[in-house]
């Protein structure tokens, strides 16, 4: 069975948000073969047909059932970006097929990076400089040895044009030599051996939480980890909140862990049933300014 851009696409919404209506689905026959396995359930909100998320890990298996090497969330990701959105070598396209001859090149497989200040980083032995610029970001290969120094604080970010547009968000990491890299397998290998400080920026949403709980701090090698909260979300979620990043992810439970305050980002985001996306981050001052204006 051939997937499209569209279906993929949707796949991964169904993982992260849990439901979707049946209509966004162009191959009618994934969903019935995804209902026959488990992986979904149907169900009906007024005249809308909704599947709903039951078992993550047959998505996957329907994936693997149909000869994709797709395993995982963000190996859809690189599949949609090296197959779909670039003209991809035939090795590339052969890494995702489960049928095809073993190739060991990955085209895209590696780091996206940028930098808030010049920075230095060793690649291969050589010492390169990373310069921030708006719309400039890196790619380093993952057959490059990339190393960085001890006192290098690494920003994972699930957006590329975090790492595009660093410099919009350097309000908020008020350290030197902060590095922004894009959570992709990839990245999750190269921080399983570094012992750098990490900070998490992502979506203050279930799903923001859970990426960070349960994919970033089983893989981190670092004991110093955080997960960057503003002072102000409870107001930022309160006013500027989206109730449908809520709605859709309800599945998302047993989010609790040692940290005071992403324990407490959880109870505001359930306490207003709002999530709000990083995003917003960006414009961060003229809604501050809408805050403290509506409060006098």
């Amino acid at each position: 069975m051939k997937i499209n851009r569209q279906d993929f696409l949707n796949l991964k919404s169904l993982i992260e948000i849990g439901s979707l209506t049946e209509g966004k689905f162009k191959n009618k026959k994934i969903v019935e073969q995804l209902k026959l396995n488990g992986a979904v359930t149907r169900s009906q909100k007024g005249s809308r047909k909704y599947i709903d998320l039951a078992k993550e890990e047959n998505i996957f298996l329907f994936l693997k059932n149909h000869n994709y090497n797709i395993d995982s969330i963000e190996k859809i990701d690189s599949y949609i970006e090296d197959i779909f959105d670039k003209k991809s070598s035939r090795d590339t396209i052969q890494q995702y097929h489960n049928n095809s001859k073993e190739i060991t090149s990955k085209s895209m497989h590696g780091l996206y990076i940028s930098s808030l200040q010049k920075l230095d980083i060793i690649l291969d032995g050589n010492t390169i400089n990373i310069v921030p610029n708006d719309g400039l970001g890196y790619f380093f290969f993952h057959t490059q040895k990339v190393e960085i120094s001890e006192d290098t604080v690494i920003v994972g970010v699930e957006n590329y044009q975090v790492v595009w547009f660093a410099k919009r968000y350097a309000k908020f990491f008020d350290k030197p030599n902060i590095l922004f890299v894009v959570i992709t397998p990839y990245m999750l290998e190269w921080i399983s051996d570094l012992e750098n400080e990490y900070i998490h920026f992502g979506d203050y949403d279930l799903a923001g939480v859970n990426i960070y709980l349960n994919k970033i701090l089983p893989r981190i090698a670092s004991k110093k980890h955080s997960m960057f909260i503003p002072d102000n979300i409870e107001q930022l979620i309160k006013k500027y909140g989206n109730s449908e990043l809520y709605k859709k992810q309800k599945q998302y439970e047993n989010l609790n862990c040692d940290d005071v305050n992403v324990n407490n980002l959880v109870n505001i985001i359930r306490k207003f049933k709002k999530g709000f996306e990083q995003e917003g981050l960006s414009w961060i001052d003229s809604i501050i300014t809408c805050i403290s204006t509506s409060e006098n």
